[in-house]
C-alpha cells in the first residue's frame, strides 16, 4: 500500500522572509552563476544550507561548506528565521509555471516522507543508475546538518481518490506563498500545511491502491537510504520510523497532464573518420546504419528536430546535424519484450551510437558524448567544432518511465528532465 508519512517539518518563518526570496532550484542544476545570484538575492537563501559555496582557504570538516551549512542552520533556527512545526503534517503544494506550450499551468503535489530503504527494500520503483559523487556530497551534507534539505521528486500512479481530497486540503489561503525566477518565466509557489486527522486519512485512503515512482532525484534517494543504514548501527534500538529512517519527497500524479519531460539532446564529441564515399559525418552515419534507416535531409536541426517529433508515434525518429548540414534519421518501431530498449534514448544508444559509430559505454564515461536542453546549442555545437554529431531526441513519457520501472529496468544516462524542478526550502526534513 503506498503512503507518505506525515512529519514535523522545519520550515520558514514568512513573518521574518519573503517566501519567494528564500527558496533555490534543487542543487544538482544550479550552475555557478546562479549560486551567486542566489547568495545576493537574499541572506538567508537556502542555497547557503542546500549548495554551499565552496572557498579557496576551505579546510575539511573544521571550515567547508558543509561547516558553514550547519553553522547557518542552527543560526537561523536560533533566530527563528526557521521553525519546526508543532504537530506532524502533509504539506500540499501549487506550483504555477509557464509551460513549453506557450501557457501557464498549476502542477499539485503533496510532500511528505517514505522509508528510506535500498531499492530492493522499497515501496518506490527507481529508473536509472545513478554516479558515485554526487552521493557523497549530499551524505556529508546529511551528516553535518542532520536535515534533509530537498526532496526526491515522486509520482503516483492510480489514485482516483486524490483530485477530491487535494482540493479539500486546499479549500482556504495558503500558509505560504512567493514567487521565484523560473527556467521559461516567472513561477508561482503556494503551500498548505495540512495536519486534520481526517484531511491526512482522506489521503492514505486515496493513495492506498497506488504505486510510487521515481521522477527527479535518485541520487537523493540512495543518498538517504545509505544514511539511515549508517544511522540505524549506531541507534539500533532507535524506532522503526525515526526521523533519520525516512526521506522527504514531493509526490504527484504521473498522469498529470501538466507534467513535462523534456528531451535531454546528444552531442558526438569523438571524432568521426572519414570513409570511402562519405566525407561528412552524416555521410558516415548513412553508410554505416542498416537497411532498416532512412536519413532524410533537413534544412536545419530545428526541422529536423520537428520533423521527428511528427513521427514518434510510429518510429524512432532522430535529428541529427554536422557542421555542414542536417538531416532526420528513422526507422520503424518494432515490438521489444524489454520497456527500456523500446525507448527513442536507448535506440539511439544502441543501434546509432553504438552499432553504426561504434562509441562504446566505457568511450562515453570517458567523454565522447556532451548533452544540451536547447537545439540551437547543439546546432552550433557542431557548427563551431565543439561536436562532430548533434542529436536531437524525442521526451521520454511519464508512461514509458513507469513501464520501465515495474519491468525492473534502468533507462539510460539523461534520459528524461522533469519540468519544472521542485524548489528547495518550501521545507526541510529533520534527522
Amino acid at each position: 500500500m503506498a503512503r507518505l508519512r506525515p512529519l514535523r517539518a522545519v520550515r520558514y518563518d514568512t513573518g521574518h522572509v519573503d517566501f519567494g526570496s528564500v527558496l533555490a532550484p534543487p542543487y544538482d542544476v544550479i550552475s555557478p552563476a546562479q549560486q551567486q545570484d542566489l547568495y545576493s538575492r537574499d541572506l538567508r537563501n537556502v542555497v547557503r544550507i542546500d549548495f554551499g559555496a565552496e572557498l579557496p582557504d576551505d579546510v575539511p570538516g573544521t571550515d567547508d561548506r558543509y561547516t558553514r551549512a550547519r553553522g547557518h542552520l542552527e543560526s537561523w533556527l536560533n533566530l527563528g528565521i526557521l521553525r519546526r512545526d508543532e504537530r506532524p503534517a502533509l504539506y500540499v503544494t501549487e506550483h504555477e509555471f509557464l509551460g513549453a506550450d506557450g501557457n501557464r499551468h498549476v502542477r499539485r503535489g503533496i510532500l511528505g516522507r517514505v522509508p528510506a530503504r535500498p531499492w530492493d527494500e522499497s515501496e518506490v520503483l527507481p529508473h536509472e543508475r545513478t554516479m558515485r559523487g554526487p552521493k557523497q556530497d549530499r551524505l556529508n551534507l546529511m551528516r553535518a546538518t542532520r536535515m534533509q534539505t530537498s526532496a526526491v521528486w515522486i509520482t503516483w500512479d492510480r489514485a482516483p481518490g486524490m483530485p477530491a481530497a487535494l482540493d479539500a486540503a486546499t479549500d482556504r489561503a495558503p500558509d505560504a506563498a512567493g514567487e521565484t525566477p523560473g527556467e521559461l518565466d516567472v513561477e508561482q509557489h503556494r503551500l498548505w500545511v495540512v495536519d486534520d486527522p481526517e484531511q491526512l486519512a482522506a489521503f492514505d485512503a486515496a493513495l492506498a491502491p497506488a504505486r510510487l515512482y521515481i521522477a527527479d532525484g535518485h541520487h537523493r534517494f540512495e543518498t538517504a537510504a545509505a544514511y539511515a543504514a549508517e544511522r540505524r548501527a549506531a541507534e539500533p534500538d532507535a524506532p522503526e520510523d525515526a526521523d533519520f529512517a525516512m526521506t522527504l519527497v514531493y509526490a504527484c500524479a504521473a498522469d498529470d497532464p501538466v507534467i513535462e519531460v523534456w528531451p535531454t539532446h546528444r552531442l558526438v564529441r569523438a571524432p568521426i573518420a572519414a570513409r570511402e564515399g562519405a566525407s561528412t559525418p552524416i555521410g558516415v552515419l548513412s553508410t554505416q546504419l542498416g537497411p532498416d534507416w532512412s536519413v532524410a535531409p533537413a534544412p536545419d536541426l530545428a526541422t529536423a528536430t520537428a520533423q521527428a517529433h511528427a513521427l514518434r508515434a510510429t518510429h524512432h525518429a532522430f535529428g541529427v546535424a554536422d557542421a555542414q548540414g542536417a538531416a532526420v534519421l528513422i526507422t520503424a518501431r518494432t515490438e521489444t519484450a524489454s520497456p527500456a530498449a523500446a525507448l527513442d534514448v536507448s535506440v539511439l544508444a544502441d543501434r546509432v551510437l553504438h552499432d553504426a559509430l561504434g562509441i562504446t559505454p566505457e568511450q562515453i564515461t570517458g567523454g565522447a558524448l556532451a548533452f544540451t536542453r536547447d537545439v540551437a546549442e547543439a546546432e552550433q555545437a557542431v557548427r563551431d567544432g565543439r561536436a562532430a554529431l548533434a542529436f536531437t531526441v524525442n521526451p521520454t513519457s511519464t508512461a514509458e518511465i513507469i513501464a520501465v520501472s515495474d519491468a525492473g529496468e534502468v533507462m539510460p544516462q539523461k534520459s528524461s528532465y522533469f519540468y519544472p524542478k521542485v524548489p528547495t526550502g518550501l521545507l526541510l526534513s529533520p534527522l
